[in-house]
């Protein structure tokens, strides 16, 4: 069979710099690339990141990420502003005004670290470093290469530039060791969170709280992963098919931070339908403080008070509300048998 070059789609093409392939194509993710070549392609015009966003289907996040990979190897740079600067006319009068007092030195070093935390502690937005960079780090040291090496394997798919300066931010300003790193990288895989604004959420939150050590990160992830146990089994109670809504998110962080078995919030509930009440989270809570001042803590402690209490109706005639019959049923019933027994007796 023999193969013939369409040529009517080459009438129009455009040039790519050849360090995209000979440099970057590597470091380079899918949607960097992808971003390049729409830029490329629309080469002399002023295009927004929203523009590409619509254009290529991509999160804005994920495009500005891709400009900011090229930005920082010097293939893109910002187009400049018409108006940069305002025109000052020549004749026009400058008004003199005092010089505002000179800072010390320290005030400017302190002013320029608390700057310096306030970015570095919100995400690794800020932090700045090439390919080349990266890759001269990598040469370096053996434990940055092998961090990126079993990142990689550990998602199971090659980093992009983003994640790689993510994972060394957070080696680097956040103070968390490598071992640390890689062992919350796993966490996060294992819950199907893998995005890098996640993954550095998790990390600023236990720079915070100095999980610095091996020890303290296995006990972190345990108490994580009995908080999301404890979660699921509330949602299953409760019978939600969504994530919890923030104030429902409460209620079952302060019934998990206070030690509440989840079988006996599955038993509140029950309860509560029993009782032909609105099942929420509010009305259960009630329920459990209640029974945590009688001392009540486990189902089988509640089960044996209701059988003590007789039956299930003699249960909701405790915590319903008092009607406002005024007559009462068991001397009604009385009343008949002994009206009964005196009509025997006439007959």
């Amino acid at each position: 069979m023999e193969y013939t070059v369409n040529m009517g789609c080459w009438s129009s093409v455009f040039a790519v710099p050849s360090a995209v392939v000979d440099e970057y194509i590597k470091l380079a993710s899918g949607n960097a690339v992808k971003v390049l070549l729409y830029m490329l392609r629309h080469n002399g015009q002023k295009i927004s990141d929203e523009t590409i966003s619509q254009s290529l289907n991509l999160g804005k996040d994920d495009v500005c990420d891709a400009i900011r990979f090229w930005q920082e190897v010097k293939l893109l740079e910002n187009a400049p502003s018409v108006n940069s600067a305002p025109a000052v006319p020549v004749n026009s009068t400058v008004k003199e005004t005092t010089p505002a007092p000179q800072k010390t030195q320290a005030s400017l070093n302190a002013e320029a670290a608390n700057e310096t935390q306030s970015y570095i502690q919100q995400s690794s937005g800020n932090f700045h470093i090439t390919p080349s960079e990266l890759t001269a780090r990598m040469e370096k040291s053996k434990d940055i290469k092998m961090m990126f090496d079993i990142a990689q394997q550990t998602l199971g798919t090659t980093l992009n530039h983003s994640l790689c300066k993510s994972l060394l931010w957070q080696n680097d300003y956040l103070g968390l060791s490598i071992d640390v790193i890689l062992m919350l990288l796993s966490y996060c895989v294992s819950i199907g969170k893998t995005s890098s604004a996640y993954i550095e959420t998790v990390a600023i939150d236990w720079s915070q709280r100095e999980i610095n050590s091996l020890e303290k990160a296995q006990n972190e992830i345990q108490r994580m992963t009995d908080s999301r146990s404890f979660a699921s089994k509330v949602s299953a109670s409760f019978g939600l098919k969504r994530s919890p809504t923030p104030n429902q998110q409460k209620f079952i962080e302060e019934w998990f931070s206070a030690g509440v078995d989840p079988d006996l919030i599955a038993c509140a509930c029950e309860r509560t339908v029993d009782l032909n009440k609105t099942l929420t989270m509010n009305y259960v809570n009630a329920i459990i403080v209640n029974w945590r001042n009688e001392g009540i803590t486990t189902r089988a402690q509640a089960e044996t008070t209701f059988r003590n209490a007789g039956t299930k109706q003699s249960y909701k005639k405790q915590y319903q509300p008092k009607s406002d019959a005024s007559y009462n049923i068991s001397e009604f019933d009385k009343f008949a048998i002994n009206y009964s027994e005196n009509m025997k007796g006439t007959d």
